[in-house]
């Protein structure tokens, strides 16, 4: 007990791989997890895909890093690379990925139209936090709100 007490501390404490985004040819990071928050049908359909998630670390408790883009202000859902065993990623893309979540297919994207609310972005490598050192560090931060996967808004932070 007192060891997974240990590594549960540990693992809360390590910060997180984050998802990308790419907006205007800049690669963002997203520090939430918008594919955590999928409808339970969809989202049922989308751990099928990407299978069972045994290999985990510390620094990625999900067990994958989703790769999105951002068209017209809509955030769209290019792929999702799967940790392995060997340390490397898997990358699930093209038709499995559309089909997974088809609920939100249209035009050959993914459209995150399951997302309202707002997402917390970073650009850049800012200097960090030494009283939080688990925190992701960003020269430039933002909200961005989204309804139904559409940014109606950015604020910086």
């Amino acid at each position: 007990t007192l060891l997974l007490c240990i590594i549960g501390v540990t693992a809360g404490a390590t910060q997180q791989i984050n998802d990308k985004v790419t907006v205007n040819g800049e690669e963002w990071e997203i520090t939430s997890s918008p594919l955590e928050n999928l409808q339970p049908q969809v989202k049922d359909a989308f751990d099928a895909l990407i299978g069972e998630r045994d290999f985990m670390n510390t620094a990625n408790q999900r067990g994958y890093v989703a790769y999105w883009y951002v068209d017209r202000g809509r955030l769209c859902l290019d792929r999702v690379e799967v940790a392995q065993k060997n340390g490397g990623y898997k990358a699930i893309d093209g038709k499995e990925l559309k089909k997974a979540l088809r609920k939100y297919s249209r035009f050959g994207k993914i459209r995150a139209g399951w997302i309202t609310g707002n997402l917390r972005a970073g650009y850049g490598i800012g200097e960090r936090n030494m009283a939080a050192p688990y925190l992701p560090a960003f020269e430039k931060e933002e909200i961005w709100v989204l309804r139904k996967g559409k940014i109606a808004a950015r604020a910086t932070i």
